[in-house]
């Protein structure tokens, strides 16, 4: 049956490819093969597979969405509440773990906070142990942190199940912080299931997850089917639509041929913890510029190492309550792609690894060239043009006028409009599946929402190709790309000034491209008008789009799809009542001098034997800390005191022993606003006032 569903599949992928290709070489057969028709062969040996395998997969989750009992072979369904052994599953140890670096301190432990209720409302599930794994730099943002998880541990009354740590040292970034947890703590557990900073699951899910890894006993990994969410701005609901029409297709036609060799994509998805850490240890790339060093993008290359050790990795797309954000405009979108980018590329080292399971080297480089196709289609564009123009140019010196006219209009020109209709149906064909198999009445409904939608992908697609084009030769040049953190703040645009700048060569580009096509001819102006009108437009559709457009909101609600309504809108609520700001400004004055919070502070950090003596420089630090406030230090020393016990210790003694005129001014100005209640009574210092 598996091989069965494959060669379906192969065969309807390979047919539009074989199609495609023989209609190029008739193209290029009217005169000898130039090195130029060479070049764009090759690029076409990319292109069109990458085309016919998108839409090849759609159709086949378009057939199956038809189909009453959907994949015969799909491993990972709902299970009933009657049918689960709910007294073996509460049994089961299930750490929800969430890797965070410099991420607002208030979604985080608010979105732990709904996760864990939504669970709890579950009573069979077992008692799940929830990790904030911290790789913050930022000594401000840790000490929120830390503030918001005492909060939320004293919210629940439960310090036993919460857990935060914060890595001195955050080496290899995400994946280097599972790697920890599971060195320090993967032996207490079967599952671990894995979240990002802007993700949100349901208490069912978590139980349908448990569920199914204890049903499929060779799954190494089950990926869940995440939607997007709290989309505020108009690109941010552009991409919620489409996640929400098109992505179940996708999921679904992949599933029906990769069937145990899923997607995974490092987040909402539970792990077997044994095997994970048994064999899914990432190797330290060769030092080759841009492609060496450590791995930035884990994911791929983890779900290839749990099928080299002969376990599974599914996709549970049927299974609902699976959330994360999205970037709130394409500025944000291309900075995470430039990170995204390199992390695909460095898999290079992967594709020809041994042992690899066949359909993982798949999963490889089509992660490889979802951004080496960019300047693999430029450079078919470009080669495009300049062989029709060569052929008709030769074509115009080898015949009469009459025959030229004929020929050109009735045979050449045709071979290329039928390469092109090829390709744009091939492109299409998955958005339009997917729109046509809503209800009657919904694709009425729906109708305004797909043409904004397809609209913005047509206009946005040509810039997406330049960028993503300079981000892979600048990778290829050895420029090495710094792993920071996510903006997912809508409210946090950018100048006008800044976008103008960072478009204004691809505005530029655009002009100049509709000049030089328009002035060769009507017919080649026409057809590149896809391509530099998204290029002209590029500063305002970046403004427009990365706004709230209100007036749209009726035509890009999501409502129909049915999104867990109940745990979105006990986040938002979650996120609008949680407080913190008594710390604004203040955090180092509460982490070194605050009698309670300091302690709870030092309680979080790890034991250390004390010296009989500090260090001469650190004791100056120390001075010149209290002396001349944090301003007048490097944030490494900062962050040395903020984790030894025995640094709070000494500076808190000196703090509380020393006189008041001796403080920072910082530590006048802060003493004076806060409230005295936070402080005991301190005779000393009260004489010193």
């Amino acid at each position: 049956m598996i091989k069965i569903h494959r060669s379906l599949f192969f065969l309807t992928f390979i047919a539009p490819v074989i199609w495609g290709f023989s209609l190029f070489i008739d193209i290029i057969s009217f005169r000898g093969i130039e090195i130029t028709e060479y070049y764009q062969f090759i690029t076409l040996i990319f292109l069109l597979p990458m085309l016919a395998y998108g839409a090849t997969t759609s159709l086949f989750g378009f057939l199956l969405t038809l189909k009453k009992n959907g994949d015969p072979l799909l491993k990972t369904k709902r299970i009933p509440i009657g049918e689960l052994d709910l007294q073996s599953i509460a049994s089961i140890p299930v750490a929800v773990v969430m890797p965070v670096y410099e991420e607002n301190e208030i979604s985080i432990f608010s979105r732990i906070k709904v996760i864990s209720e939504s669970a709890d409302q579950i009573h069979k599930l077992p008692k799940l142990d929830y990790f904030i794994l911290s790789d913050t730099r930022t000594p401000e943002k840790w000490i929120k942190e830390e503030a918001a998880y005492t909060e939320l541990c004293g919210s629940k009354n439960n310090y036993h199940n919460f857990h935060y740590r914060r890595r001195k040292s955050n080496l290899n970034g995400k994946s280097g912080n599972i790697a920890d947890f599971c060195r320090r703590w993967g032996k207490k557990y079967k599952y671990m299931l894995i979240l990002d900073a802007d993700s949100l699951v349901s208490g069912e899910l978590i139980l349908q997850l448990i569920a199914n890894m204890e049903n499929q006993p060779k799954a190494g990994i089950i990926q869940s089917s995440t939607k997007i969410f709290k989309s505020t701005t108009l690109f941010q609901k552009l991409t919620e639509f489409s996640s929400y029409l098109f992505s179940p297709f996708f999921l679904k036609g992949a599933t029906f041929w990769q069937i145990n060799s899923s997607g995974y994509w490092g987040h909402n998805a539970i792990l077997r913890v044994k095997p994970f850490m048994e064999h899914c240890a990432l190797p330290h790339l060769p030092e080759y510029g841009g492609l060496g060093g450590k791995i930035l993008s884990h994911d791929t290359v983890e779900a290839a190492l749990m099928r080299k050790a002969g376990y599974e990795v599914l996709c549970a797309y049927e299974l609902e309550g699976s959330y994360e954000e999205n970037p709130p405009n394409i500025i944000d979108v291309l900075k995470r792609d430039q990170r995204w980018c390199q992390g695909n590329l460095q898999h290079f080292w992967f594709l020809f690894g041994k042992k690899i399971p066949f359909i993982n080297r798949i999963h490889i480089l089509n992660g490889i060239l979802s951004y080496l196709n960019s300047p693999i289609w430029m450079c078919y564009i470009l080669l495009s043009l300049w062989n029709y123009l060569e052929d008709n140019k030769y074509l115009n010196y080898s015949m009469l006028p009459e025959e030229y006219e004929f020929f050109k209009s009735q045979i050449y020109d045709p071979l290329y409009i039928k390469l092109l209709y090829l390709s744009l149906v091939l492109l299409f064909l998955p958005r339009v599946l997917s729109f046509l198999s809503l209800p009657v009445i919904q694709i009425l409904k729906k109708f305004p929402a797909f043409l904004l939608e397809t609209l913005f992908s047509i206009l946005i697609a040509p810039i997406y190709m330049i960028y993503h084009s300079i981000f892979v030769f600048s990778i290829l040049f050895n420029k090495r790309i710094t792993w920071g953190p996510q903006n997912r703040d809508a409210d946090s645009g950018y100048s006008l000034s800044y976008i103008f700048s960072s478009f204004f060569g691809v505005t530029i580009l655009g002009f100049a491209s509709a000049y030089i096509s328009y002035a060769h001819s009507t017919m080649l102006f026409v057809l590149t008008m896809p391509i530099w009108m998204g290029w002209i437009l590029s500063i305002p559709l970046v403004v427009f789009t990365g706004k709230e457009q209100k007036w749209l909101n009726k035509f890009l609600d999501p409502s129909f799809w049915k999104p867990n309504t109940a745990l979105i809108h006990k986040l938002e609520k979650e996120l609008i009542s949680h407080k913190n700001s008594y710390l604004e400004g203040r955090e180092l004055f509460f982490a070194l001098i605050h009698p309670i919070f300091r302690s709870t502070h030092k309680q979080l950090q790890g034991n250390k034997k004390y010296q009989s003596q500090l260090p001469k420089s650190t004791e100056e630090n120390l001075k010149i800390l209290l002396e001349e406030g944090p301003k007048a230090l490097e944030k490494k020393s900062i962050l040395k005191i903020l984790s030894n016990r025995e640094l709070l210790d000494s500076f808190y003694w000196k703090f509380w022993t020393s006189r008041k005129e001796n403080w920072a001014n910082e530590w006048k100005t802060i003493w004076e606003e806060i409230n005295p209640s936070f402080f005991p009574s301190i005779s000393n210092n009260k004489k010193n006032d």
